[in-house]
């Protein structure tokens, strides 16, 4: 099971959901996240092992204070999980999300003035002005993410559209389907890819697809060079 599946197993369930909720503001206890969801500890006891088992939580014991140190739970990666689906591509993407010491990229230069204000704030002494800037940071924050994800979006929306094309184009030029797969798979990754990648992206075999490709170099749509295919 790869990651991706075991996170979506993960969240699958409105339980686990809710128990990463508030494992987001502060690390909890068994008993703790049992009384607050109404659930029974061997339930949760469930839930959390799952969680833990998709790499999304981690645990160790601490002192309570008074009687046996308890076991706490919280999160213990940050990441992103992308789901595409369009009538031209489906994909799912997991993303860990970076410390805050890489490097911006360039053309975010609000982006990057509020990583470096982070960067100078964690050096300094707590106090309210700093709780205020950091209240601020924020909403910047917010707003910039805004931004990029209207950027996203169109450039999603225009991925999509590229396909889209693509896909019509080797329609009209092609009869057969296994040649519009060639030529739509190679199209959508640039152009160029190794044969054997291409037979295992179309679950077909070398032999055949070699079939196809010579039929397909001799009408000008692509070129073989030794192991690989070019599009033409």
């Amino acid at each position: 099971m790869t990651d991706t599946d075991q996170i979506f197993l993960a969240l699958k369930s409105g339980t686990r959901r809710k128990i990463l909720a508030m494992l987001a503001s502060e690390p909890m206890y068994l008993s703790q996240l049992a009384f607050k969801l109404e659930l029974g500890q061997q339930a949760i006891f469930r839930h959390l092992q799952l969680l833990e088992t998709a790499g999304l939580l981690e645990s160790d014991f601490q002192d309570a204070g008074q009687g046996a140190p308890r076991r706490y739970y919280s999160i213990a990666r940050a990441v992103r999980v992308e789901v595409q689906i369009s009538p031209e591509m489906f994909d799912v993407g997991l993303f860990d999300v970076p410390k805050i010491d890489v490097q911006t990229p360039e053309g975010f230069p609000e982006l990057d003035e509020i990583v470096q204000k982070c960067a100078e704030l964690i050096k300094q002494p707590h106090s309210k002005t700093k709780l205020s800037v950091y209240s601020e940071l924020l909403m910047k924050l917010g707003l910039e993410l805004q931004s990029i994800n209207i950027v996203k979006s169109i450039a999603e929306a225009t991925y999509s559209n590229i396909r889209n094309q693509i896909r019509a184009i080797s329609y009209e030029l092609l009869p057969q389907r296994i040649d519009q797969r060639i030529i739509q798979t190679l199209a959508s990754r640039g152009g160029i890819l190794e044969i054997k990648d291409l037979s295992i992206i179309l679950h077909i075999s070398e032999e055949t697809l070699k079939e196809r490709l010579d039929e397909l170099e001799r009408h000008g749509l692509l070129q073989i060079d030794k192991n690989k295919v070019n599009l033409a």
